[in-house]
């Protein structure tokens, strides 16, 4: 009898706590995907590391014609800016090749959309190219149901992107 109700209390405890969490949401009304990664290059001309966040063809135009971008972006023509949104997460300026940016994770809590990246790094005793890079990654991200954006990982300090 001790051990029943004593299981009883850890299913009553674990239901409660469940309750005060806020579930993760990884898909939008739609069932797509609130995040995928569409392209990612070595030298994407953004000379700091940051996020920029593209909400429209007017943006995106914009972005293309920056003096230094040189990221072709064709699977960008094909976004419908009503449901997904751009985001391009720079790392900035790095001393060789071999350096890159990977979507790994992605979920919704509360109005917080979190993206969990990881940052590769050349071996150390791996031969690079000697040319300084600017590698990104663009990602398609669901256009609504978030109104703050974080972008975290091992190697990244944390970007934030507030609407």
């Amino acid at each position: 009898m001790n051990i029943l109700s004593h299981g009883l209390t850890l299913g009553l405890v674990a239901a409660l706590a469940a309750c005060g969490s806020t579930p993760s949401v990884t898909v939008n009304s739609k069932g797509a995907p609130l995040a995928r990664q569409i392209t990612a290059a070595d030298h994407c001309g953004l000379t700091a590391p940051g996020l920029v966040h593209i909400e429209n063809t007017s943006e995106l135009s914009k972005f293309r014609q920056l003096p230094q971008q040189n990221l072709n972006l064709p699977a960008a023509d094909t976004i419908d800016f009503d449901s997904e949104h751009l985001l391009v997460v720079g790392l900035g300026q790095k001393p060789t090749g071999g350096y890159s940016v990977t979507l790994t994770s992605y979920a919704l809590h509360g109005e917080e959309l979190d993206l969990g990246v990881v940052v590769n790094k050349p071996d150390p005793q791996m031969m690079v190219p000697q040319v300084i890079t600017t590698p990104c990654a663009v990602l398609a991200i669901s256009a609504g149901g978030w109104q703050t954006l974080d972008v975290n990982g091992d190697g990244l300090d944390e970007m934030t992107v507030s609407r």
